[in-house]
Parts: C-alpha cells; sequence; structure tokens
C-alpha cells in the first residue's frame, strides 16, 4: 500500500507554486484528484503518486428549434405553443 501524505504536502511537491488549501479542498470533493483523497478527521490525505485530472469542459447540445412543418397541425401547436390537451381544455 502506498504511503498517504497531507494534501498540502502533496501540493508542494506537485506545483510551483501550490495552489490554496482551499482550491485543494475543492478538487478533492470534486474528484479532480486521483486516486481519490481521503478525509481523515479534518485533513485529507492523499496517495503520493496522485495526479491532478484537468476537469473536461461541458459538452453543450444546442436545442433543435422546428420553425415550419409541411402537416398544418404541427404548425398550430408550434405556434400556440399548448399541448392538444390544453388546446381541448
Amino acid at each position: 500500500m502506498l504511503k498517504q501524505i497531507l494534501l498540502s504536502d502533496w501540493a508542494r511537491r506537485n506545483f510551483d507554486p501550490p495552489p490554496s488549501i482551499r482550491t485543494l479542498r475543492s478538487w478533492a470533493r470534486s474528484g479532480r484528484i486521483v486516486p481519490q483523497p481521503e478525509l481523515v478527521g479534518r485533513e485529507y490525505r492523499v496517495s503520493e503518486n496522485a495526479a491532478y485530472v484537468r476537469p473536461r469542459r461541458a459538452f453543450h447540445i444546442p436545442t433543435i428549434t422546428v420553425l415550419h412543418s409541411k402537416d398544418p397541425i404541427v404548425n398550430e401547436i408550434l405556434a400556440s405553443g399548448k399541448t392538444q390537451e390544453q388546446r381541448q381544455a
């Protein structure tokens, strides 16, 4: 089993200058340090060979809007913004 060290000590070994303890704790909670640090009492302990993993950018899928259809009922629904049950009520 690998030796576990304090998160602040790990940061001093891997970064120059090291991030603030607040940033390190945020990374630990969000899973940006692999393997995941363990909270022992009030201190995070992390494996000596742990690594920081950059977060991936969020993948955004653009909304597709149908502006016009060949079906008049579809056009009516799009224009009103209501479902059939809402139109009949």
